[in-house]
């Protein structure tokens, strides 16, 4: 047991960056009812995952929930009725914030 007073420290921090695929997988497992998911680029072009999802979010269906992360990737997510929405909003800001960017090779 440790005394009080005593600072906890980690500098190693996240080791492995949230790729756009680890993203999708993280927000299946979360989600009840994820019908289909893909994060796009600042283009809209799709980077992983379901081209449904992006079209629905390109034609403003409204299933879809969109989050944009501050590197430009977008996460879009087509719903079902069972989604719990506020939470499932939640989770995809989360997620999208911390979504790394590809890698050219890898795009």
């Amino acid at each position: 047991m440790r005394e009080s007073g005593t600072r906890v420290l980690s500098p190693a921090g996240m080791t492995t960056p949230l790729t756009p695929a680890l993203a999708l997988a993280y927000l299946r497992e979360l989600s009840v009812d994820v019908r289909a998911a893909a994060v796009l680029d600042a283009a809209g072009s799709v980077l992983a995952g379901d081209a449904e999802a992006a079209a629905a979010a390109e034609n403003g269906d409204d299933r879809v929930l969109v989050a944009r992360g501050p590197n430009g990737l977008a996460i879009a997510v087509l719903t079902g009725s069972r989604a719990l929405l506020p939470l499932l909003e939640h989770d995809l800001a989360a997620v999208a914030a911390d979504l790394a960017v590809p890698p050219e090779g890898d795009r």
